[in-house]
């Protein structure tokens, strides 16, 4: 499924910290310098819900959930590449009726990098698609470092840029979050296109309670 050969360089290039399409199994991307390396056994994700109720998870709790094995897709139409890499992980589905976090039926969830600044969101039937995972392993061993270890998310039926790295906090909220990349004006819409879609093996329709062509 690799598609790197006819890699688009965007105008806005220069702003990345890090950028190698010459890596392997993925290319590593990011926006802002990467955090220090951590271990999934030290790493804690917060979530919070719209009354700033908390909840930590470790990855040891994260471990004990049902896991998800496979090749994910991955797409980026700013760059115009995508990969399927194998992952290890659990649903973040799972993972939010495990602790009893929600957000409104309308609302959203925002999924923070622990590099500080990057940040994107997703409407709630979105995050709720049992496509979405929180990953921690890459073709059998632990997620390393710099494509987002010890855990990133993946959303494979959106733009790469929606899989946020290094994620360490989800918050809900009631309003759209919009995200780093709108707010940078980098992306209008993290939709895939036609040719996206077909990469993805997804179509972008209808799925659970809601309508997934929200502009997200």
């Amino acid at each position: 499924m690799a598609k790197r050969e006819g890699v688009n360089y965007p105008k806005f290039k220069d702003q990345f910290a890090v950028m190698d399409f010459e890596a392997e199994p993925l290319p590593v991307l990011s926006l802002f310098p990467m955090p220090p390396a951590s271990y999934l056994e030290d790493w804690q994700l917060t979530f919070t819900d719209v009354n700033s109720q908390r909840r930590v998870v470790t990855g040891a709790q994260l471990l004990s959930l049902p896991r998800v094995h496979g090749r994910v897709p991955l797409v980026c139409q700013i760059f115009n590449w995508s990969e399927e890499p194998e992952v290890e992980g659990v649903r973040l589905v799972d993972v939010l009726d495990a602790i009893g976090v929600d957000a409104p039926d309308s609302g959203y969830f925002a999924f923070h990098s622990a590099d500080g600044l990057y940040f994107e969101g997703l409407p709630r039937t979105m995050a709720r698609d049992p496509r979405v995972l929180l990953v921690f392993g890459l073709a059998g061993r632990p997620l390393p470092r710099e494509y987002g270890g010890p855990v990133r998310s993946l959303v494979p039926f959106l733009q790469g840029y929606k899989s946020v790295k290094w994620v360490h906090l989800v918050r809900a909220y009631r309003k759209d979050p919009v995200g780093i990349k709108r707010l940078l004006g980098q992306s209008r819409t993290a939709v895939l296109g036609s040719v996206g879609q077909e990469l993805a093996g997804v179509v972008v329709g209808r799925m659970g309670d809601g309508d997934s062509t929200l502009e997200v």
